[in-house]
């Protein structure tokens, strides 16, 4: 009875997922070591690329994974809703930076699908553009986030589906 108001138990999981992740882009050696600005639009820019791993692994997999995708960039925007207003940013607004934000991920996702592509291996040009904005660091430092990027869509690939979606899953340690 009532079980349209139950959430689905393969999306309950969603939260964890997303915590997951932001515990992830908030690794201090992505902004002190890897030279990625730690300010907001750096924030972002980390949080974005840990969701394009995700969202690439789950990409191909049953309508569930699907749905999941889909919850979990929903509550990325209910969260970075709520942050703006923390910060302060008038109700006006942030309407309109939540939706810039919605486009800017969803064109990273894009970029980062392509560049990690066989098709594509422009990957440090999408690095550059969309982690550093156009301001690379040393060479060193873009490096070590390829091969980071390379090496956790490799260690993805290899859990299950349901390990992800359980939120029974983590990342590869930053180097």
């Amino acid at each position: 009875m009532f079980s349209f108001l139950r959430r689905d138990n393969s999306l309950s999981n969603v939260d964890k997922v997303y915590g997951i992740i932001v515990d992830q882009s908030r690794q201090p050696i992505f902004y002190s070591e890897l030279l990625i600005p730690d300010n907001i639009d750096g924030r972002f820019d980390v949080l974005s690329l840990h969701m394009f791993f995700i969202f690439s692994r789950l990409k191909n997999e049953e309508q569930i994974a699907a749905d999941f995708s889909q919850s979990l960039f929903d509550t990325m925007f209910v969260d970075m809703d709520q942050s703006l207003r923390e910060m302060g940013v008038g109700d006006l607004s942030v309407g309109k930076r939540v939706k810039d934000m919605g486009k800017a991920l969803l064109g990273r996702i894009e970029a980062y699908d392509n560049a990690f592509s066989a098709e594509y291996s422009d990957i440090e040009d999408t690095i550059v553009r969309n982690i550093y904005r156009g301001e690379p660091p040393h060479f060193n430092q873009i490096r070590r986030l390829i091969k980071y990027s390379k090496g956790t869509i490799e260690n993805l690939a290899l859990i299950k589906k349901e390990e992800i979606l359980h939120a029974n899953f983590s990342f590869t340690q930053a180097i």
